[in-house]
């Protein structure tokens, strides 16, 4: 599963349906166990020792026909992310491990050319930044996953570097 979430992210996006078998029939997943199921999860991609970078992601509890269904959506990323340090892309409907540097290179650059949200601006620092509403974020965070988010216990540096606002380019070194 997180193979797959880690090969979205790192290509065009996609979903995860858990309790739905691969080629369509629903078996579910007990009840009583989806929202462990769901902190498990949120702890696994919110953890830099196995997820990195780390990603916020909503997990959602569905019902059909009485059967519970968890739905993970996982957008595309502007970052290239690894799980358990190996990074993961979608060929079709494949999560294949990319090995060689140049497939990396070409996933940096394809994304690079696609989110124009990785410009650096090297004179903006955290005064530019409205810090005052991290509270505020950190409780939505939490109230949207129905109990505690990573983001709570992150320092402010750590939020920033987790939300995508802040980081490294890799080419140039640049923050």
């Amino acid at each position: 599963m997180y193979e797959s979430v880690c090969s979205f992210l790192n290509r065009f996006g996609g979903d995860l349906f858990l309790g739905v078998l691969d080629n369509g029939p629903v078996s579910g997943v007990p009840e009583n166990a989806a929202l462990d199921m769901i902190k498990n999860f949120i702890s696994v991609v919110s953890d830099p020792i196995q997820f990195m970078p780390t990603v916020y992601l909503a997990p959602k509890i569905l019902e059909y026909e009485g059967l519970f269904v968890i739905h993970i959506h996982a957008p595309p990323s502007a970052e290239v992310h690894s799980y358990k340090r190996v990074v993961y892309d979608r060929v079709d409907d494949a999560d294949v491990k990319v090995t060689a540097t140049a497939q990396l290179a070409s996933m940096y650059i394809r994304k690079q050319n696609v989110f124009t949200k990785k410009k650096i601006y090297p004179f903006a620092g955290s005064d530019d930044l409205r810090l005052d509403l991290l509270p505020r974020i950190r409780q939505m965070a939490g109230n949207c996953v129905g109990g505690r988010h990573p983001w709570e216990s992150m320092s402010d540096q750590e939020l920033l570097m987790s939300a995508g606002l802040y980081g490294t380019d890799i080419a140039t070194g640049e923050k």
